[in-house]
């Protein structure tokens, strides 16, 4: 049962690549099901708190700027976004091409469990959908690397 939470909590913070974390302990099936839950518990935490953290942002900004006050229109278009470094170009030119569902794939493998999740919420992709795809492509990549991990622990006789 430790084994188990361990590989759940590695799932949490590693996500997939905790799938040969738990494979040190656990039988192939049970460490899967176990980084897929960590890793469920990891995108919705991600998610949500960064959703949030977006909302509560703006709302603080539109507090903070007066309506008539500010910079003239020229100087706002050269402010920097935060999304405009090659991590967010390439996730904006990700979901332009192939929408939430080609980001839910292959993001976790591009830019991790963490990483794709809180690209997508920045990226104000719709929470549901974006968790629901990024779930099924964690799906399809632990189970990538719980292959792999397997068939290497086989060629080398490791067990």
């Amino acid at each position: 049962m430790l084994n188990f939470a361990l590989a759940v909590l590695a799932g949490f913070a590693l996500g997939t690549p905790a799938v040969p974390f738990g494979l040190s302990s656990l039988p192939p099936p049970v460490a899967l099901v176990a980084a897929l839950l960590g890793a469920a518990g990891c995108l919705l935490s991600a998610v949500f708190a960064s959703g949030w953290l977006r909302t509560r942002r703006l709302l603080w900004r539109s507090k903070r700027r007066p309506v008539t006050a500010g910079p003239p229109p020229e100087n706002r278009r050269n402010r920097r976004n935060r999304l405009d470094g090659p991590t967010g170009r390439r996730a904006r030119r990700l979901v332009n091409r192939y929408g939430v569902i080609g980001f839910g794939i292959i993001g976790p493998a591009l830019f991790g469990t963490w990483g794709s999740a809180m690209l997508g919420t920045a990226l104000g992709l719709p929470r549901w959908r974006l968790i629901g795809w990024l779930m099924a492509g964690v799906t399809l990549w632990c189970t990538v690397m719980l292959l792999a991990s397997e068939a290497v622990i086989d060629a080398f006789g490791l067990r």
